[in-house]
């Protein structure tokens, strides 16, 4: 390649790159006008005094570590259940022969093609027969439900691509198979738990039209709920709601900054070997 198509590509990639980051950074802007000045004005940042006040003035509304401990528990409990379950599915799909495998798998791939929001109401109504509306657990269960296919796909497609020659000398060691799966296979698939995790803590922790069906007291309230209960005057103030979203989404960059050595390499080993 010549430099000329290397310096064109090479521009083209930073060009897409600020596209990518363009909202980011107009969040960011926005969050440090005044708020008349948000949508007035075409710059990206204060021309101006920079409103610094205004996090400290959303920080005091949004009740901040009450949504905050909320989003904490759903998240993590979801986190842990999906790589729990989903990884004794997904070895008992790669490893063992059962009637029915490649058909039951089959199956779980294909919820991958059933929207969420198509399952509303079934899923409120079911869990107002199980009484679990309006708790954790009703919040928890959909979004480990809602992980499977992905989860069981990724796993699944990781265990298959480690040498099956591991699994017959543990076997032939007299371990049995949780004992195979926990000692060997886990600590060698650090990689696709890091990349699930990532995926699915930003799934659950930005989920917003869930919460809102399945929650109705305020003091369960997850943070996308309370950034949304910040747009509540008469009057749209978008520095505030800028303020309160990048607040909200500073833990999931903390864990992708965390996991993004290992989320790449997850996800194209665990999709690479079907």
């Amino acid at each position: 390649m010549t430099k000329a198509k290397t310096g064109a590509l090479y521009g083209l990639l930073l060009l897409w790159s600020f596209l990518c980051l363009y909202p980011l950074l107009w969040m960011v802007g926005a969050s440090l006008k005044a708020p008349m000045d948000v949508m007035s004005t075409f710059s990206l940042f204060p021309q101006g005094k920079w409103h610094w006040e205004t996090y400290a003035e959303v920080w005091n509304r949004l009740n901040f570590f009450s949504y905050f401990w909320n989003s904490v528990i759903v998240t993590l409990s979801t986190l842990i259940g999906i790589n729990v379950l989903y990884s004794m599915a997904a070895f008992a799909f790669a490893k063992l022969r059962f009637p029915g495998n490649n058909a039951l798998f089959v199956l779980f791939l294909g919820m991958m093609f059933v929207p969420g929001i198509t399952v509303m109401v079934p899923l409120y109504l079911t869990e107002n027969y199980l009484g679990i509306l309006n708790t954790y657990i009703g919040l928890i269960l959909p979004s480990i439900n809602g992980a499977a296919p992905m989860a069981i796909f990724l796993f699944r497609n990781y265990f298959r691509s480690i040498p099956h020659e591991l699994f017959e000398s543990a076997k032939m060691e007299g371990a049995g198979i949780m004992r195979t799966l926990l000692q060997i296979y886990l600590p060698l698939s650090v990689p696709i738990l890091a990349t699930l995790t990532a995926i699915n803590f930003l799934g659950s922790w930005n989920s917003l039209i869930l919460p809102m069906v399945i929650l109705s007291d305020q003091s369960l309230f997850t943070l996308p709920i309370g950034v949304m209960l910040l747009d509540s005057g008469v009057f749209r103030q978008w520095n505030v709601l800028m303020a309160g979203a990048l607040i909200s989404i500073v833990p999931i960059l903390l864990c992708f900054g965390f996991l993004q050595k290992y989320y790449i390499k997850g996800l194209s080993a665990g999709a690479v070997k079907a």
